[in-house]
């Protein structure tokens, strides 16, 4: 029985490494690999997208051991217009959401290492709850302060918006999800004295209508997690990511990175995983709204 339940896992994973072979591939060596992280938390969470300071301590020095160079957003933007052979070792790390108490934690970590931090913001949330969200029994998360903003952006950190709501950017009728946009470039800018250049679609959700609103907004780029296209095809309005979760071991997040026997299979596990993501727009029922008066 136990050789029979181990051949069907084998055959599983060949099927499902196959399917991801011929629909999606490895990208392209040209290009710079993207980290995408979320929460960086002490205490354990009922949720997947988060890990604690420990070990996305020991994922980003392990990487910088291994060869990896970590590139900031304006080099990244550059290697999109001038691909690089090598440019697979370079990675650019990013955050979604920009809670508060992440964004210092990982800003903190970071600087010591002379390393880059990106920070995609829901606008309309600075300094609020992330309401947008389910709680899963769990406190709410507070996002960055305006003033917070100031005060990284002066001292190196970029950011890029998550739009202004955080809504499933699939699901926002076009000239509400354009003005949206508009708003939540605006507002960064205001805050941080530089031009927004790019876009993390929310819950990695996007299709063509997503992709023309935001060049219409005036991004330069914009970053799903794992689109629909094979990763052969870079498509700067719908770019590919790796997420970072607490299930990922620090050697697991090498293999996200470099082509492997288990490269395939990693990828698929990530795709079931944000996948899930598309419950909380449908669970909250409505377009989130942040407090008045913020």
């Amino acid at each position: 029985m136990l050789w029979i339940l181990l051949a069907a896992v084998v055959v599983a994973a060949l099927l499902l490494h196959f399917y991801w072979r011929v629909h999606f591939g490895y990208p392209p060596d040209t290009t710079p690999r993207v980290l995408c992280f979320h929460k960086l938390s002490r205490r354990f969470l009922f949720e997947g997208t988060w890990t604690t300071p420990v070990h996305f301590t020991a994922i980003i020095d392990r990487l910088r051991e291994r060869g990896y160079t970590f590139i900031d957003e304006a080099r990244y933007l550059a290697l999109l217009d001038a691909p690089d052979p090598g440019a697979s070792r370079y990675i650019f790390l990013t955050f979604d959401d920009g809670y508060e108490d992440t964004i210092n934690t990982a800003h903190e970590i970071l600087s010591a290492r002379e390393m880059p931090l990106h920070v995609f913001l829901v606008s309309d949330f600075a300094g609020q709850e992330n309401t947008w969200d389910l709680k899963l029994g769990r406190p709410a998360f507070r996002h960055l302060a305006w003033e917070s903003v100031r005060e990284l952006a002066g001292r190196g950190v970029t950011f890029g918006s998550h739009t202004a709501s955080h809504a499933d950017s699939t699901r926002v009728p076009y000239k509400e999800y354009v003005e949206d946009l508009k708003r939540s470039r605006r507002d960064i800018e205001a805050a941080t004295g530089k031009p927004v250049r790019t876009l993390s679609y929310p819950f990695g959700r996007c299709n063509e209508r997503c992709a023309t609103a935001v060049r219409d907004a005036g991004f330069e780029a914009a970053f799903s997690l794992y689109p629909s296209q094979p990763n052969s095809q870079v498509d700067r309005y719908a770019l590919r990511r790796d997420a970072v979760y607490v299930i990922d071991p620090v050697r697991t997040v090498e293999q996200k990175l470099r082509p492997n026997l288990f490269y395939g299979l990693e990828e698929m596990k990530c795709r079931a995983i944000n996948a899930v993501a598309v419950l909380t727009p449908v669970l909250k029922g409505r377009k989130p709204r942040a407090a008045k008066g913020r």
